[in-house]
């Protein structure tokens, strides 16, 4: 007996492939060269002599810095007392775990979930965008500081970058895509109509 082909899935679509990987390329392009360029302009770190640029003056600025957690400042290696290298590897395992989780979601979509598989790229984007930083650096360039108050109070404090903003996005319009889909959409998991009668009549 055959095994059925996954017709209809995303993992065996063509177009499917081209739409995630076009995005995934386009996300580690638009965010390593950003980080290149505004690092450069910044001239580093405030710490080391960089300089600050006010974009927004009490709203956003470009401001270079170094992080060695994950989106926006999260640091396994001080919520769990690990050394550097410890938190740096537990950060990557964590990252290459996600990505394998996502291109799971994205093999397993119906093909015609075409907004799905951009998500699914974003995601991908941002994650190897950050864990190329943290292989060849030790830490990733952040590179926006967007300040929100409250009463006076900064509530915000907290620099990110492209890659950052493509995984929030990338995970929230995901997640939003799953639990909008009913649960009787989902792709065949077998040939076409005909091979199924046939094999249904033997």
């Amino acid at each position: 007996m055959q095994t059925p082909r996954r017709t209809g899935f995303a993992v065996t679509d063509l177009r499917s492939h081209a739409r995630l990987w076009v995005v995934v390329a386009g996300g580690v392009a638009v965010d390593l060269i950003s980080k290149s360029l505004l690092w450069h302009h910044l001239g580093g770190p405030p710490k080391t002599g960089g300089r600050v640029v006010n974009l927004l003056p009490g709203l956003l600025r470009l401001v270079a810095s170094r992080n060695p957690g994950i989106v926006f400042g999260i640091n396994f290696a001080e919520w769990f007392h690990l050394g550097a290298g410890a938190g740096q590897a537990l950060t990557a395992a964590l990252t290459v775990l996600t990505a394998v989780l996502i291109v799971y979601v994205f093999a397993s979509s119906p093909r015609s979930r075409r907004w799905m598989h951009v998500w699914c790229g974003l995601i991908l984007a941002g994650a190897l965008g950050n864990l190329y930083d943290r292989l060849a650096s030790g830490y990733v360039r952040d590179l926006f500081q967007f300040t929100l108050r409250l009463g006076g109070k900064a509530v915000w404090p907290f620099v990110f970058n492209a890659a950052d903003v493509f995984l929030v996005v990338g995970v929230g319009l995901l997640a939003l895509a799953i639990l909008l889909t009913p649960r009787g959409d989902k792709a065949p998991a077998s040939g076409t109509p005909a091979e199924t009668s046939s094999r249904d009549r033997a």
